[in-house]
């Protein structure tokens, strides 16, 4: 059944009028109430809570077969032929829910022009199961994940620009997968952005919530340090877990390939920014474009 807030957001989309702006704002602060903090335990849902059927948007149901031979549940979002870009987003998700929480999110960018593709980490949504321990920051296995959804995107859409969309833990899996997708991705994404995995265990110890590390630190440092594409991290000023000060350093280490763009608010709530103004996703958009139009064209 399509809910009234599926209803009114793609007629959003297209006419930002005053009274859709009221409804899809409520709308909105609804869904990011699971993701308005940084909560870095990771919380599969099994159940999807929309589709893209949901909001009427033209995608691809595809199953990709991991190298540990996992089948992996996989929507991807037509992009509007009257602005494609010919750019493929992936979006590697933060540690709780699934792909249809982030329906609206990929919906915005389709409109935008971009082919967005949304997958579930094993254990997660309707792909394959997995013994998952809340206590972990990641998993490396998730990283296999990514991995089997970027080399199966890139032989679908050859001759297009392809790169990872990551919020949160996404951008750990994205990151700690590099040395793999390197030469098959071409930029990263990232919200929330994880620089050093050995700073998110030392702060969530310092308010009594310990975490776990599935693999030394060095590891992912090491993997990090290797980016070398154009990479554009979303810091919001309130973060206290996944600084703008961590994304400021890391740019420095990384060199001008990397941008950081700080915006005012908390943890992955980017796309709330300028609402009132821009609409839900406007002002992210906005970025993302002037990011390929600056760095990654």
């Amino acid at each position: 059944m399509i809910s009234i807030i599926s209803l009114v957001l793609i007629p959003f989309i297209v006419n930002r009028s005053p009274y859709m702006k009221a409804i899809c704002y409520i709308s909105v602060l609804v869904l990011l109430i699971g993701f308005a903090g940084p909560g870095f335990a990771i919380t599969p849902d099994r159940e999807y809570i929309r589709t893209p059927d949901s909001v009427a948007w033209n995608y691809e149901q595809l199953s990709i077969k991991t190298k540990d031979h996992l089948e992996l549940n996989t929507w991807i979002y037509e992009a509007n032929k009257e602005r494609d870009k010919d750019t493929v987003l992936i979006l590697a998700y933060p540690d709780a829910g699934n792909m249809s929480y982030f329906v609206y999110h990929a919906a915005i960018l389709a409109n935008a022009g971009y082919t967005v593709v949304t997958f579930d980490y094993r254990g997660f949504g309707k792909s394959d199961d997995f013994e998952i321990q809340r206590g972990f920051l990641y998993y490396t296995e998730f990283t296999w994940d990514l991995e089997a959804v970027v080399v199966t995107i890139s032989e679908k859409f050859k001759g297009r620009k392809i790169g990872i969309w990551g919020m949160s833990m996404g951008t750990t899996i994205a990151s700690r997968a590099y040395p793999v997708l390197n030469g098959k991705i071409n930029f990263i994404i990232g919200e929330g952005y994880v620089t050093a995995t050995s700073a998110i265990i030392e702060r969530y110890q310092a308010l009594d919530k310990p975490l776990l590390l599935p693999e030394k630190p060095n590891k992912y440092k090491k993997a990090i340090k290797a980016i070398d594409i154009p990479l554009l991290i979303f810091s919001a000023s309130n973060d206290t877990i996944t600084t703008h000060q961590d994304a400021v350093s890391l740019c420095q280490l990384l060199g001008q390939n990397c941008q950081v763009v700080q915006f005012s608010g908390e943890h992955l709530t980017g796309f709330q920014m300028d609402y009132e103004s821009k609409g839900f996703g406007g002002w992210y958009v906005e970025q993302i474009n002037l990011f390929f139009d600056n760095a990654a064209s």
